[in-house]
C-alpha cells in the first residue's frame, strides 16, 4: 500500500508495545518511544493502542513492536489476517526471532529489524529534524517522547496501582550509548555480532522537562547497552564521563561485563572511575557461566578495592534445558549454586534469570523457588535456600492454621516429621515440596545439594579475600 508525503496530513498511526497488551511490562518500549519522538517532530497524529480488542479500521498504519518471544501478537493482528487490514501492519522487534536457532535465518531476521526504520517507505517521506540525515528518522539521534504511556500510566495510577511501580516511564531517560557486544553467547540476540561501537551521544536521549516547581521530571537514566566497557577505552571513557557530567543518577539495566575488569589492562581504571559515579541502585554485572569464574574472582579482587557498595551479578541458567535431561538440570542447578558460593565469598548479590527453556522439565519450579529466594536481598542476605523453603511452611502453618511449631528445622528433622507422617494431615507448601522432591530425585546426590541449598552469605563472605 503506497503511502505519500501529500497525504501526511490525514495519516493516523497506531503504536502497539505487543508485551504490555500480552503480559505486561514494567519497561517502556524504546523503539516505540523513538517512532512516537519522530512523529511528533512532523506533527502526524498517533496513539498509543491500549486493548487488544482495539478497532484498526481508524488507524492507517500500526507499528507493532515486541521485546520478548513468548509475547503473543495482540487478537487484531490473527483477526485482520487475509483481509486488506493487514496491511496496515509493520512488525518489529527480537520478539519475532530471538529464539530462531539457524544462524542464516537468525542473520536475516535480525538485519531486516535493525534496518526496518531505514527501510520504511512512510516514515522516509518525512523530514528530519535531529540531525544525520534529512529524510527518514535517525534511531540513534532521535530524541524518545516520553509521555507515550502517560494516559495509560495514569489510568493504572487512578485505578489503585503505585505510581513507584511505573517508575520507568515515569522517572528515567533512557537509551543506548553503544551497541553490539563480542563474546556471541548462543542465548543472546548479539551472538552473530563481532564488536562494540559507540550508537549514541548522551544529549540525544538526555530529557530535560521539569514540572510546575521546577524539577526534572525524569531526574535518573537508564541504558540498555549490552557490553559498554567492551567499547574501545576512548569510547568508553567519554561516554562514562558524560553520564558523569550530568549529575544525575544511572544504571546500565543489562549489566556490565565484569570480565572486562579482570581481562583488560585499564582494568584498575575501569573499577575506579565507575565507583565515583553517581550510580542509580545496585551496580549490576554478570556471571552467566561457571566457565569464567577465574575471570569473575580475578575482577572482583579489583573491584572490591575500589568500591564498598552493594554489587549485585545476574545469574543466566536454564537455557537448553529439556523434559526427562536430568543430567542438565542438575548440572545447571549445580553451577548455580556455586556461583551464588563465589558471590556469597565476595559479598555481592545473586539474581537468577531464567530462559524460557526452564519451563521444559518436569522438575522446573526449583528454578521458580531459587529465584524467589536469591532475588530478594532480605532473605538472600539472612537466610540459606533450605532455612528459606522450611521458613515458607512454618510461616503459612502460623498464620494460616494458627499453630506454634518450631521456625526452622534441618532437613534431617524435617524427614522425621514427613516419615512420621505430619504431612499427611498438614499440607506442604510449594517452596518446600519443591525441594524435598528434588533432593528425592537426585537422592545420590543429597549430601551434596544439601551442602550446597545451606549456602549462607553470612557464613561464607570472606573479607580477607579483597582487603589488604
Amino acid at each position: 500500500m503506497p503511502l505519500k508525503s501529500n497525504h501526511n496530513k490525514q495519516m493516523y498511526i497506531g503504536l502497539v508495545d505487543a508485551d504490555l497488551l500480552c503480559n505486561g511490562t514494567r519497561h517502556p518500549n524504546l523503539a516505540l518511544l523513538k517512532l512516537a519522538g519522530f512523529l511528533n517532530d512532523n506533527k502526524i497524529k498517533f496513539e498509543l493502542i491500549e486493548s487488544s480488542e482495539e478497532d484498526i479500521e481508524r488507524f492507517d498504519l500500526i507499528y507493532i513492536s515486541k521485546v520478548f518471544s513468548f509475547t503473543k501478537d495482540p487478537a487484531f493482528v490473527q483477526e485482520a489476517k487475509g483481509t486488506i487490514f493487514y496491511n496496515k501492519f509493520r512488525f518489529g522487534g527480537t520478539g519475532y526471532y530471538a529464539t530462531i536457532e539457524n544462524d542464516n535465518d537468525f542473520a536475516i531476521m535480525r538485519n531486516s529489524d535493525m534496518t526496518c526504520f531505514d527501510n520504511d517507505s512512510f516514515l522516509n517521506s518525512l523530514p528530519n529534524h535531529r540531525g544525520g540525515k534529512k529524510m527518514g528518522i535517525d534511531i540513534a539521534r532521535q530524541m524518545p517522547y516520553y509521555n507515550l504511556y502517560e494516559n495509560f500510566v495514569s489510568k493504572k495510577i487512578q485505578s489503585g496501582k503505585k505510581a513507584s511501580y511505573y517508575k520507568d516511564y515515569l522517572y528515567y531517560s533512557i537509551g543506548f550509548l553503544t551497541r553490539g557486544c563480542f563474546r556471541k553467547c548462543p542465548f543472546c540476540v548479539n551472538r552473530l555480532e563481532k564488536k562494540v561501537i559507540q550508537h549514541s551521544k548522551l544529549e540525544w536521549f538526555l530529557d530535560n522537562e521539569r514540572d510546575e516547581n521546577g524539577k526534572l521530571k525524569r531526574p535518573y537514566i537508564y541504558l540498555w547497552d549490552d557490553n559498554f566497557l567492551a567499547s574501545p577505552p576512548k569510547v568508553w571513557r567519554s561516554l562514562l564521563q558524560q553520564l558523569i557530567d550530568s549529575k544525575r543518577p544511572f544504571q546500565f539495566r543489562q549489566g556490565l561485563d565484569e570480565r572486562i575488569i579482570a581481562e583488560s589492562k585499564y582494568g584498575e581504571e575501569i573499577a575506579s572511575m565507575l565507583s565515583k559515579c553517581k550510580y542509580h541502585g545496585d551496580y549490576i554485572f554478570a556471571f552467566d557461566n561457571w566457565s569464567d569464574r577465574e575471570k569473575i574472582i580475578k575482577a572482583l579482587k579489583i573491584w572490591k578495592k575500589y568500591n564498598k557498595r552493594e554489587t549485585k551479578f545476574y545469574l543466566f541458567c536454564g537455557f537448553k534445558l529439556s523434559y526427562g535431561d536430568d543430567k542438565k538440570l542438575y548440572q545447571d542447578i549445580w553451577e548455580i549454586f556455586h556461583r551464588i558460593k563465589i558471590l556469597m565469598n565476595y559479598g555481592c548479590l545473586g539474581y537468577i534469570m531464567r530462559h524460557e527453556d526452564y519451563h521444559k522439565h518436569e522438575l522446573s519450579n526449583i528454578y521458580v523457588q531459587i529465584a524467589r529466594w536469591c532475588n530478594q536481598p532480605a532473605f538472600y542476605k539472612k537466610m540459606s535456600f533450605w532455612e528459606f523453603c522450611y521458613r515458607n511452611q512454618t510461616f503459612w502453618e502460623e498464620r494460616t492454621l494458627n499453630r506454634k511449631v518450631i521456625p526452622l528445622k534441618s532437613y534431617e528433622d524435617f524427614i522425621k516429621d514427613k516419615n512420621k507422617g505430619y504431612y499427611n494431615t498438614t499440607k506442604m507448601c510449594l517452596p518446600l515440596k519443591t525441594i524435598s522432591t528434588f533432593i528425592d530425585h537426585f537422592q545420590e546426590k543429597k549430601d551434596e545439594l544439601l551442602e550446597m541449598f545451606n549456602y549462607k552469605l553470612n557464613d561464607l563472605i570472606t573479607p580477607s579475600l579483597w582487603e589488604k
